[in-house]
């Protein structure tokens, strides 16, 4: 529970450490069936730390809990016997997350406003970047030292579109998937479903499978919150991960951020985190600047990824994000207009 909270937040309690472990037994078998060939289990950073922890409460014969799931399990298998393109399996596993993840785990769906991009929509966002790149920076999304992050990346597909569009020559791509290519997410289940994906994609373009470096698991905005990161024991390389991104300079932030005001009702228990520094520059500029009279909605969990993207890439960089139209015209965002 240490380890995690110092990963994601404090605001993580004892159940939310049990449903990550729930998360890591179920979802365990799928992967394994689809992607038979890569060693994801035994090479990231987060897996090992899971399973080291089930490995010490496996006297407790846990495989009990996932019998009911057998017919489920075999289903996956026989669905992704025969499947060969990483396409087909993204799509399986988007799928099956979409439906499974809605179902088993609805409040922090709600909590999280965990939202999937079409591909449609990620394909625009990945090559207009490219396009502002190229005539403000004179550079492209391959060029050396162009730190590309996702920081809410859900299931990955921007990181893989972006594999797979073309833009990164094939000399660069080795170059960009080790050094260069950032993804954080905060819900185990998608951070796995990312890991793999990314790996799986950069596996068939490279012809050799590489774990994935770059991607962590944490709380974007709560990473930003605190100077200095504790590492945790149990999940070492995931906290240096962090440390390591922390330190980088960033030049394109793009992805789909949550989407979330709070909760509707004192019941729910989907109520949004305070980020204190956060929402002190939200207030010194967003709210300082608004003519307002409520100004709540100023900390929408989508505004305050513009914020934090804005500072993030600091003087020169590309912010590119699924929004809705809301600040283009809403009265409480006139000081973000600005």
């Amino acid at each position: 529970l240490a380890a995690i909270r110092d990963d994601l937040n404090d605001s993580i309690t004892e159940p939310d450490a049990i449903e990550m472990l729930a998360q890591h037994i179920i979802t365990k078998p799928v992967f394994e069936a689809l992607f038979s060939d890569h060693s994801f289990a035994a090479n990231n950073p987060v897996s090992v730390a899971m399973q080291s922890v089930l490995d010490v409460l496996q006297e407790q014969n846990l495989e009990k809990e996932a019998e009911s799931l057998q017919r489920f399990y075999d289903s996956v298998r026989r669905r992704a016997s025969g499947i060969d393109s990483s396409e087909a399996k993204q799509r399986i596993i988007v799928e099956l997350y979409d439906k499974f993840f809605r179902t088993a785990f609805p409040r922090m769906t709600e909590k999280l406003g965990i939202v999937y991009t079409p591909v449609e929509i990620v394909d625009f966002i990945i090559r207009s970047v490219d396009e502002v790149l190229q005539s403000e920076f004179n550079q492209t999304l391959g060029s050396p030292g162009v730190h590309i992050m996702d920081p809410f990346t859900g299931t990955g597909t921007f990181i893989t579109r972006l594999l797979q569009s073309g833009l990164i020559s094939s000399d660069e791509l080795a170059r960009k998937y080790r050094e260069e290519l950032h993804a954080n997410e905060i819900v185990l289940l998608a951070y796995y479903i990312a890991a793999i994906n990314i790996e799986a994609v950069y596996a068939s373009l490279a012809g050799q499978y590489e774990p994935f470096q770059g991607i962590c698991l944490t709380d974007t905005f709560q990473l930003y919150e605190q100077d200095r990161d504790l590492v945790s024991d149990l999940m070492v390389d995931n906290s240096t991960r962090r440390t390591r991104q922390k330190e980088l300079d960033i030049r394109v932030i793009l992805g789909n951020p949550p989407y979330s005001v709070g909760q509707g009702s004192a019941n729910d228990n989907a109520a949004n985190l305070a980020y204190s520094k956060l929402d002190r520059r939200i207030r010194e500029t967003y709210a300082a600047r608004s003519d307002a009279t409520n100004k709540n909605a100023l900390y929408d969990s989508y505004i305050r990824a513009l914020r934090w993207a804005s500072d993030r890439i600091g003087d020169a960089g590309v912010v590119a994000f699924v929004s809705n139209a809301g600040w283009v015209d809403g009265n409480t965002t006139d000081g973000l207009r600005q």
